[in-house]
């Protein structure tokens, strides 16, 4: 797309007019072919794939390192890793050729073979009458499933472009996942499928099956029945994949410890983006004749600096979603006991697998192996869910309240008195931000992921990440493999 630079020095002055009225000026003017806000699954490969392609890019990255969501955490004075926040990479499309384009080696996923018990986490009680599925039912079960997940695949994955308007979207997809379950007689499967997708949706029996198949589809379910390859970094540390990524996107291309401050997207002049080092208080001036951006298009803070227009909060309002944080924590009451506790409602037991926990929640306090990262005493994964402005003192509170009583009603052990006073200890915290973006089925029945894919290119900008493809890294990179053709205007 061609783009008049004298218009575009117009923006620029007027960005610069604006910056100057609040007592701030623009220090440096890039000029590129396409900026990216966002260095995570989608940005971060986005930006690799364009320098693929000849083009020239700034990525501009808040934290000062590429990745997102990926959180791998080095104990201070080790060098071993553990990843708390992407576990594992499903094989899909070209993921295995990029590892070795990295030259990053791979492995199986591996865990604590850890005992679970089961516990209500809003009483603190056990539920001893609870009993998990017959592994060949679960089996039977997930064969079933993934039947079905498979008619509808090439509308969810890698993107919606193929998804049907309004009507047509089949009913299977509209249904509560409850009556889905019921109705194909696959209740034995949700134990697993929650454990993968529900610690991202709460009462999961209530969502649409599209809204669940978006989080736990086919390519999940090939992987839990063994049928599609799941792997991680050889080196236990996935923080390593965005690691090689930034080193052949080059820092010269990235500003890292940066946000956007200010926006002009028009509609065929390209856009001029103001942005600011957040420890440096530094403003540069970026004009490209597009933008691509790679965060949740939700959230008044996050979204603002956009200037979104009326069809774009027309349709970003719609969704709905939840806000997760990924811990790992240690406690000496969690240490004595030495092993996993699930969190389900008493109502589970004995066996009604659609039972899981409302909002706010947390998944599971999830032995680790600690010893491979260098900890000396028992760490503990957790997510915790919560609503949409769930903070990280909420998050806190609940991890500590959660505990208490798991403490309180002997799931897990006392501590000693020196000890009881002890507050949980946050090793590390990562905020995943808005999740399982969704609406409701009525909106599907009126065109929501039509409306959501016309806004690519509108007003020079495109979109890429979890809202418009997946929360699976390697999926959203097969997402960028046909969005970046688009947006260039090859396809």
């Amino acid at each position: 797309m061609s783009y008049s630079w004298l218009r575009i020095f117009g923006i620029i002055a007027l960005l610069s007019s604006n910056a100057n009225s609040a007592g701030t000026t623009s220090n440096h003017v890039l000029k590129t072919d396409v900026v990216i806000v966002g260095g995570g699954a989608g940005g971060a490969h986005a930006a690799l794939r364009l320098k693929d392609m000849g083009k020239s890019i700034v990525l501009i990255e808040q934290e000062d390192i590429l990745g997102g969501n990926v959180d791998s955490y080095t104990p201070p004075g080790t060098k071993d890793s553990m990843d708390y926040g992407v576990f594992s990479f499903v094989d899909y499309a070209g993921a295995t050729a990029l590892f070795d384009r990295l030259n990053i080696s791979t492995a199986p996923p591996s865990r604590v073979r850890a005992p679970t018990k089961y516990a209500d986490f809003t009483t603190g009680e056990p539920i001893p009458g609870y009993v998990a599925p017959d592994s060949a039912a679960a089996r039977t079960s997930m064969e079933k499933y993934l039947a079905i997940c498979e008619k509808y695949e090439d509308m969810l994955v890698p993107g919606l472009w193929n998804f049907p308007p309004g009507d047509a979207v089949p009913e299977d997809l509209l249904m509560r996942f409850g009556d889905f379950v019921e109705k194909y007689g696959i209740v034995d499967a949700v134990p697993q499928i929650y454990s993968v997708t529900g610690f991202g949706l709460g009462r999961m029996e209530d969502e649409l099956t599209m809204t669940v198949m978006q989080g736990f589809g086919a390519q999940m379910a090939r992987s839990m029945l063994g049928r599609q390859d799941n792997f991680v970094t050889a080196s236990h540390r996935n923080q390593d994949v965005y690691d090689a990524m930034a080193r052949l996107i080059g820092d010269e291309s990235i500003l890292y410890d940066t946000k956007v401050v200010q926006s002009v997207r028009t509609p065929d002049d390209g856009v001029v983006l103001t942005v600011q080092n957040q420890r440096t208080g530094e403003k540069t001036t970026i004009h490209a004749a597009q933008l691509l951006i790679a965060i949740r298009p939700v959230g008044d803070e996050a979204m603002r600096p956009f200037d979104l227009d009326p069809q774009e909060t027309g349709v970003f309002s719609k969704f709905d979603y939840v806000h997760v944080w990924a811990t790992l924590v240690r406690h000496p009451s969690l240490t004595a006991g030495n092993t996993s506790v699930a969190n389900l409602p008493a109502a589970v037991a004995p066996a009604n697998y659609l039972e899981t926990p409302r909002l706010p929640f947390l998944g599971k306090f999830e032995l680790q192996d600690n010893t491979a990262a260098g900890l000396e005493s028992g760490v503990f994964r957790s997510l915790v869910i919560g609503t949409k402005d769930f903070g990280y003192d909420d998050a806190r509170e609940l991890l500590q309240s959660s505990l208490d009583r798991l403490i309180e009603q002997g799931v897990l052990p006392r501590p000693s008195s020196k000890e009881e006073q002890q507050p949980v200890e946050i090793v590390a915290i990562s905020d995943h931000g808005p999740m399982a973006l969704r609406v409701s089925a009525e909106e599907h029945r009126k065109g929501f992921h039509q409306m959501l894919y016309a806004l690519q290119g509108h007003r020079s900008t495109w979109w890429t990440g979890a809202a418009f493809s997946s929360h699976f890294q390697t999926i959203i990179w097969e997402f960028n493999e046909g969005l970046l053709p688009r947006m260039l205007g090859d396809k």
